[in-house]
Protein backbone atom coordinates (compact mmCIF):
# COMPACT_ATOMS: atom_id res chain seq x y z
CA UNK A 1 0.00 0.00 0.00
CA UNK A 2 1.43 3.37 -1.01
CA UNK A 3 1.73 6.52 1.10
CA UNK A 4 -1.52 7.99 -0.26
CA UNK A 5 -3.38 4.72 0.38
CA UNK A 6 -2.20 4.69 4.00
CA UNK A 7 -3.35 8.27 4.50
CA UNK A 8 -6.77 7.51 3.05
CA UNK A 9 -7.08 4.39 5.22
CA UNK A 10 -6.00 6.37 8.30
CA UNK A 11 -8.53 9.11 7.53
CA UNK A 12 -11.31 6.55 7.04
CA UNK A 13 -10.48 4.81 10.31
CA UNK A 14 -10.38 8.12 12.15
CA UNK A 15 -13.75 9.12 10.65
CA UNK A 16 -15.27 5.79 11.62
CA UNK A 17 -13.98 6.21 15.18
CA UNK A 18 -15.50 9.71 15.43
CA UNK A 19 -18.81 8.54 13.97
CA UNK A 20 -18.80 5.50 16.22
CA UNK A 21 -18.52 7.79 19.23
CA UNK A 22 -22.09 8.95 18.58
CA UNK A 23 -24.58 6.47 19.91
CA UNK A 24 -27.62 5.51 17.91
CA UNK A 25 -29.81 7.32 20.46
CA UNK A 26 -27.86 10.57 19.98
CA UNK A 27 -28.15 10.31 16.21
CA UNK A 28 -31.92 9.85 16.50
CA UNK A 29 -32.31 13.02 18.57
CA UNK A 30 -30.86 15.21 15.84
CA UNK A 31 -33.59 17.46 14.48
CA UNK A 32 -32.84 19.14 11.19
CA UNK A 33 -34.95 21.64 9.28
CA UNK A 34 -34.71 23.53 6.01
CA UNK A 35 -36.46 26.71 4.89
CA UNK A 36 -36.97 28.64 1.68
CA UNK A 37 -36.33 32.33 2.41
CA UNK A 38 -37.55 33.42 -1.04
CA UNK A 39 -40.84 31.60 -0.54
CA UNK A 40 -41.25 33.24 2.87
CA UNK A 41 -40.62 36.63 1.24
CA UNK A 42 -43.06 35.95 -1.61
CA UNK A 43 -45.85 34.54 0.55
CA UNK A 44 -45.95 36.87 3.55
CA UNK A 45 -47.60 40.22 4.08
CA UNK A 46 -44.29 41.61 5.33
CA UNK A 47 -42.50 40.45 2.17
CA UNK A 48 -45.24 42.01 0.05
CA UNK A 49 -44.86 45.27 1.97
CA UNK A 50 -41.10 45.35 1.34
CA UNK A 51 -41.63 44.54 -2.35
CA UNK A 52 -44.28 47.27 -2.66
CA UNK A 53 -41.90 49.81 -1.14
CA UNK A 54 -39.17 48.84 -3.63
CA UNK A 55 -41.65 48.93 -6.52
CA UNK A 56 -42.78 52.43 -5.47
CA UNK A 57 -39.17 53.67 -5.37
CA UNK A 58 -38.50 52.14 -8.78
CA UNK A 59 -41.63 53.77 -10.23
CA UNK A 60 -40.68 57.14 -8.75
CA UNK A 61 -37.19 56.99 -10.24
CA UNK A 62 -38.56 55.82 -13.58
CA UNK A 63 -40.98 58.79 -13.61
CA UNK A 64 -38.17 61.24 -12.86
CA UNK A 65 -36.07 59.81 -15.70
CA UNK A 66 -38.99 59.82 -18.14
CA UNK A 67 -39.71 63.45 -17.30
CA UNK A 68 -36.11 64.44 -18.00
CA UNK A 69 -36.20 62.44 -21.27
CA UNK A 70 -39.37 64.25 -22.31
CA UNK A 71 -37.78 67.63 -21.57
CA UNK A 72 -34.79 66.69 -23.71
CA UNK A 73 -37.05 65.46 -26.52
CA UNK A 74 -38.99 68.74 -26.38
CA UNK A 75 -35.73 70.68 -26.74
CA UNK A 76 -34.78 68.57 -29.78
CA UNK A 77 -38.20 69.17 -31.32
CA UNK A 78 -37.84 72.90 -30.70
CA UNK A 79 -34.45 72.90 -32.39
CA UNK A 80 -35.77 70.99 -35.40
CA UNK A 81 -38.93 73.10 -35.69
CA UNK A 82 -37.18 76.46 -35.43
CA UNK A 83 -33.81 75.65 -37.00
CA UNK A 84 -34.42 77.71 -40.14
CA UNK A 85 -35.81 80.73 -38.32
CA UNK A 86 -33.48 80.67 -35.30
CA UNK A 87 -30.25 82.63 -35.23
CA UNK A 88 -26.93 80.81 -34.94
CA UNK A 89 -26.48 82.13 -31.40
CA UNK A 90 -29.92 80.88 -30.32
CA UNK A 91 -29.23 77.47 -31.92
CA UNK A 92 -25.87 77.26 -30.12
CA UNK A 93 -27.56 78.26 -26.85
CA UNK A 94 -30.27 75.60 -27.29
CA UNK A 95 -27.68 72.93 -28.19
CA UNK A 96 -25.70 73.85 -25.09
CA UNK A 97 -28.89 73.57 -23.05
CA UNK A 98 -29.55 70.16 -24.61
CA UNK A 99 -26.00 69.02 -23.80
CA UNK A 100 -26.49 70.06 -20.17
CA UNK A 101 -29.85 68.26 -20.07
CA UNK A 102 -28.22 65.14 -21.54
CA UNK A 103 -25.54 65.25 -18.84
CA UNK A 104 -28.24 65.82 -16.21
CA UNK A 105 -30.24 62.87 -17.57
CA UNK A 106 -27.19 60.60 -17.54
CA UNK A 107 -26.43 61.62 -13.97
CA UNK A 108 -30.06 61.11 -12.98
CA UNK A 109 -30.08 57.60 -14.49
CA UNK A 110 -26.87 56.62 -12.70
CA UNK A 111 -28.08 58.11 -9.43
CA UNK A 112 -31.47 56.41 -9.67
CA UNK A 113 -29.87 53.06 -10.44
CA UNK A 114 -27.47 53.35 -7.53
CA UNK A 115 -30.17 54.56 -5.13
CA UNK A 116 -32.39 51.64 -6.10
CA UNK A 117 -29.50 49.16 -5.73
CA UNK A 118 -28.79 50.51 -2.25
CA UNK A 119 -32.46 50.23 -1.29
CA UNK A 120 -32.58 46.62 -2.53
CA UNK A 121 -29.36 45.73 -0.69
CA UNK A 122 -30.68 47.29 2.52
CA UNK A 123 -34.03 45.53 2.17
CA UNK A 124 -32.26 42.20 1.58
CA UNK A 125 -30.00 42.68 4.60
CA UNK A 126 -32.93 43.68 6.81
CA UNK A 127 -34.99 40.73 5.56
CA UNK A 128 -32.13 38.29 6.12
CA UNK A 129 -31.56 39.60 9.66
CA UNK A 130 -35.29 39.27 10.38
CA UNK A 131 -35.50 35.72 9.03
CA UNK A 132 -32.35 34.60 10.85
CA UNK A 133 -33.79 35.83 14.17
CA UNK A 134 -37.10 34.08 13.51
CA UNK A 135 -35.33 30.85 12.49
CA UNK A 136 -33.12 30.97 15.60
CA UNK A 137 -36.10 31.51 17.90
CA UNK A 138 -38.09 28.79 16.13
CA UNK A 139 -35.18 26.36 16.31
CA UNK A 140 -34.59 26.91 20.02
CA UNK A 141 -38.29 26.74 20.87
CA UNK A 142 -38.84 23.54 18.88
CA UNK A 143 -35.65 21.66 19.72
CA UNK A 144 -33.90 21.80 16.37
CA UNK A 145 -30.24 20.87 16.15
CA UNK A 146 -29.72 22.48 12.75
CA UNK A 147 -31.77 24.65 10.37
CA UNK A 148 -30.34 25.63 6.98
CA UNK A 149 -31.54 27.44 3.86
CA UNK A 150 -33.04 25.01 1.37
CA UNK A 151 -30.70 26.17 -1.43
CA UNK A 152 -27.60 24.62 0.11
CA UNK A 153 -29.11 21.16 0.61
CA UNK A 154 -28.47 18.47 -1.99
CA UNK A 155 -31.10 16.12 -0.56
CA UNK A 156 -33.73 16.34 2.13
CA UNK A 157 -36.89 14.63 3.20
CA UNK A 158 -40.03 16.72 2.69
CA UNK A 159 -40.70 16.47 6.41
CA UNK A 160 -37.67 18.66 7.13
CA UNK A 161 -39.16 21.71 5.36
CA UNK A 162 -40.31 24.26 7.97
CA UNK A 163 -41.03 27.06 5.48
CA UNK A 164 -44.81 27.04 5.97
CA UNK A 165 -44.41 27.22 9.75
CA UNK A 166 -42.05 30.19 9.37
CA UNK A 167 -44.51 31.92 7.01
CA UNK A 168 -47.18 31.68 9.72
CA UNK A 169 -44.79 33.14 12.29
CA UNK A 170 -43.78 36.05 10.03
CA UNK A 171 -47.41 36.80 9.18
CA UNK A 172 -48.45 36.62 12.83
CA UNK A 173 -45.60 38.94 13.85
CA UNK A 174 -46.48 41.52 11.19
CA UNK A 175 -50.27 41.38 11.67
CA UNK A 176 -51.76 44.53 13.22
CA UNK A 177 -52.51 44.25 16.93
CA UNK A 178 -55.90 42.70 17.62
CA UNK A 179 -56.13 40.79 14.32
CA UNK A 180 -55.26 37.20 13.54
CA UNK A 181 -52.91 36.42 10.68
CA UNK A 182 -54.63 35.00 7.64
CA UNK A 183 -58.11 36.28 8.56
Amino acid sequence: MGMIGRRVLTALLASAAVLGAFSLAEAQTLRIGVFDAQKIFNETAEGAKVQAKLNALEAQKRTEIEQAQQELAAMRQELIATATSMSQDKQRELRLKMDRKTIELDSLQKSATREFQLAVEQAQADWQDRIVKIVQEFGKKNGYTLIVPIGIVAFRADSTDITSELIKIVDAASAPAGTAAGS
